[in-house]
């Protein structure tokens, strides 16, 4: 899905509202590259509200716009940019203004993108929405402004890892270059998005370490953060973000798995691979998505039962890659 430029720029040209919808559990990749292209629709004139399913990540609140950020419900007629998302399920309890809006517009470079919306630009070879993003706010001339380069290297560092996945290309440095050149403080996002953490979160990050099993050698890694836990640390669910960076640290890891307990009947997935193992393959029969090294699902059933059904396979997947 990679409607012509041109035929973007007309259409939004020719509307005067729009909302940018970030998806949900809102990364900086989302939430980034949606304050971004608000900004350069400001610039156009257009009438923008940014939008994001509750909870909105307050350690997202350093990226410029955050406070803005569901203020502004917006019209029903505005036109939806949605952006970093495969399918219209992962905007959550927004998904409804995707399917009602006059047009609805994404961005996004998820390997599993099903082509929704009505027009778009899905580079699934892209490290990050905000690559999209800015490759097109080049082509059209918008004045990238500090902020708008904050949010979008932002976006860049953090699906990247800081730089470290193996999607960090030689373009995508020359573009990390860029936006600093911009006004993008490469050394505050950096802490913000690593080095910027309350005790509970590190309280969470000990209990979940601590449950860790290790299988096949060290080569599959998995754990789970229950409610209990989440009790135990006094922490929030958005501060499971950064368990899965531990546990694939792990040098044996050829997969890492974490499951969340969000509720008594929703359990929560994220899998990262190393090697020949696609970890979007490892989550699609949960009805999730992503990347080949990073991927998640929601599914509406009890933690065990997902630990049960997804662990069957992912031992199965590990054990053949890793086969002489």
């Amino acid at each position: 899905m990679n409607d012509s430029l041109e035929v973007i720029r007309a259409a939004i040209q020719t509307h005067s509202e729009f909302v940018c919808v970030a998806h949900q559990d809102a990364d900086a990749d989302s939430l980034g590259s949606a304050l971004a292209f608000g900004e350069y629709l400001e610039q156009l004139g257009k009438r923008v509200s940014v939008l994001a399913p509750d909870p909105l990540p307050r350690s997202l609140a350093y990226l410029p716009g955050y406070s803005r950020v569901n203020q502004e419900p917006g019209s029903l007629d505005a036109v939806v940019a949605a952006f970093d998302a495969g399918s219209p399920s992962r905007f959550g309890n927004l998904r409804p203004r995707l399917s009602s809006a006059p047009l609805t517009i994404l961005f996004d470079h998820h390997a599993s993108n099903d082509g929704f919306g009505d027009l778009g630009v899905v580079d699934r070879q892209a490290a990050a929405t905000g690559i999209v993003v800015l490759g097109l706010l080049r082509r059209w001339g918008a004045e990238i402004t500090p902020a708008m380069a904050t949010n979008l290297y932002a976006a860049v560092f953090t699906d990247t890892g800081g730089f470290r996945h193996d999607n960090t290309t030689a373009a995508v440095l020359r573009a990390g270059a860029e936006l600093a050149d911009l006004g993008a403080d490469p050394a505050f996002v950096a802490l913000r998005s690593y080095k910027w953490r309350p005790a509970t979160t590190l309280r969470l990050q000990a209990l979940a370490a601590g449950a860790a099993r290790y299988e096949l050698e060290g080569r599959l890694i998995w754990t789970e953060v229950t409610q209990g836990m989440l009790a135990e640390a006094g922490a929030e669910m958005e501060e499971t973000e950064g368990i899965i960076d531990l546990l694939q640290s792990l040098d044996t890891m050829l997969c890492a798995v974490l499951f969340k307990q969000d509720g008594p009947q929703v359990t929560k997935v994220s899998v990262r691979t190393r090697g020949g193992l696609g970890a979007h393959q490892l989550v699609a029969a949960l009805g999730g998505g992503g990347h080949f090294r990073a991927a998640g699902a929601e599914v509406r059933a009890p933690l065990a039962e997902v630990e049960a059904t997804l662990l069957e396979s992912v031992r199965a997947a590990v054990a053949a890659e890793a086969a002489p």
